[in-house]
């Protein structure tokens, strides 16, 4: 008996130290897609804000062997290259790097940044990934946030550098990737003077149908506020490359948020939220707004929440993607396919359409370059050259199935491959009355 409640003993131990291992890895890894809080006062310091789309700088592994070829244009290439960048840390508390990239050629590896030379600092992967999320093709644009030490940060100038490392996995001994953006996020002590404001309609506990007016209360003591950005917490396609589908729902282009509810930069603060295509939901909705000064300084405002979305006549439906399979690529002759499964009967489907994130979904040429549905081209050369592209395709109901639905991608160009993005493609129908 004595050795039985020593085992016993040993395996409580045991148990109760994986539960908090486990809960810290939980929590590490929500932490790589924090969000600014209600009641947080902070300012954003973007390295190119605003810039064009098209801006980005690239990482190479630095011991790429490709350097070493004749006339390579890599062998030329700058890497960890510094980029400068002033922050203010007059009362900050804290501080996270929010970056939007394209996570390059599959399976680039090291994909980490570093402030001031201190140590190295992994970037956010997508979650939800099968395997190593480093061998599925990505795009994150800024919901997502790395953890920065104080300690690594200066007043006034600072420099940041990236790196890459090898191909763990599909290699073509190309280690690369593109960064376009980065935005070091600044927490303060709430004494610093900084806006303050309410979401003033819809109220808690509302229920809204399409089109609802979002509306905000701002001020500052710093001067005017500059925008009022509305977002949404909401099941709805991802928007940001995190690989979740329920997350307060949000893009950036070169620090500047979009694919939000909108955005008003002048009173009254509101706009009316273009929700026509936001799927029915499992949860009630919450709202909040960003209020950004003419200084800078931002806070979110406490979030309305226990929303309920409710149609009249019509309701919208999301179905996910199964069976995403790792380099959801093709090129030359290749290519690769995932899943959809329709649930639902069809007979009162009146529309549809195929959300999806992409990267080079059209050529430089006429090759082939298609998404086909069901065995059937739904489209061709349809997104973005070398760049990335968030590409909503009408689906004609003809294709549709009950049931499993099989999307492919296939494509003769013998250049840069049509990449599908993590979490794959959604399928969104709309319901009602014919």
């Amino acid at each position: 008996m004595r050795y039985r409640a020593i085992i016993f003993r040993v395996c409580v131990r045991a148990f109760f130290l994986l539960a908090a291992v486990f809960l810290l890895w939980i929590a590490a890894s929500s932490n790589s897609f924090a969000q600014p809080q209600p009641g947080d006062v902070f300012r954003e310091f973007t390295f190119n804000y605003g810039k064009s789309k098209a801006t980005h700088f690239a990482e190479l592994d630095p011991n790429c062997p490709r350097k070493s070829q004749p006339d390579f244009a890599m062998a030329k290439m700058a890497h960890m290259a510094p980029r400068p960048i002033t922050l203010d840390l007059d009362k900050a508390v804290r501080a996270e790097l929010s970056v939007e990239y394209w996570g390059g050629h599959i399976g680039t590896s090291n994909q980490k940044f570093r402030v001031n030379d201190h140590e190295w600092i992994d970037l956010p992967q997508p979650e939800g990934t099968p395997s190593d999320p480093r061998c599925y093709h990505r795009t994150l644009l800024g919901n997502n946030a790395a953890p920065i030490p104080l300690a690594h940060l200066r007043q006034g100038a600072n420099v940041v550098r990236f790196t890459a490392g090898p191909q763990i996995k599909y290699s073509f001994n190309w280690g690369f990737y593109w960064i376009y953006d980065f935005t070091i996020r600044v927490y303060y002590d709430p004494s610093r003077p900084h806006p303050t404001g309410r979401i003033s309609s819809p109220q808690p506990d509302a229920t809204i149908g399409d089109k609802p007016v979002i509306a905000a209360e701002a001020s500052s003591p710093n001067g005017p506020v500059k925008r009022v950005d509305f977002i949404g917490l909401c099941d709805d396609f991802d928007w940001g490359g995190s690989g979740r589908f329920g997350q307060w729902q949000y893009q950036t282009e070169h620090g500047v948020m979009t694919h939000h509810i909108g955005v008003a930069t002048s009173a009254p603060f509101q706009v009316v939220w273009q929700n026509e295509r936001v799927p029915e939901q499992s949860q009630p909705i919450q709202i909040a707004a960003k209020i950004t000064d003419a200084s800078g300084m931002s806070c979110v405002t406490p979030a309305v929440g226990n929303l309920r979305l409710r149609r009249e006549g019509r309701s919208v439906r999301m179905y996910r993607p199964s069976d995403v399979p790792e380099k959801f690529a093709a090129r030359a002759g290749g290519k690769a396919s995932c899943k959809i499964v329709v649930n639902d009967d069809l007979a009162n489907a009146r529309a549809a359409r195929m959300v999806l994130s992409t990267w080079s979904a059209s050529t430089d040429d006429d090759s082939v370059h298609e998404l086909r549905l069901n065995g059937q081209r739904l489209a061709n050369r349809f997104g973005a050259f070398h760049n990335y592209s968030f590409d909503a395709l009408e689906v004609p109901l003809t294709l549709l199935r009950k049931g499993e639905n099989d999307v492919t991608i296939f494509s003769e160009f013998d250049g840069h491959a049509l990449e599908i993005n993590w979490p794959g493609p959604v399928l969104l129908v709309e319901f009602g009355e014919k």
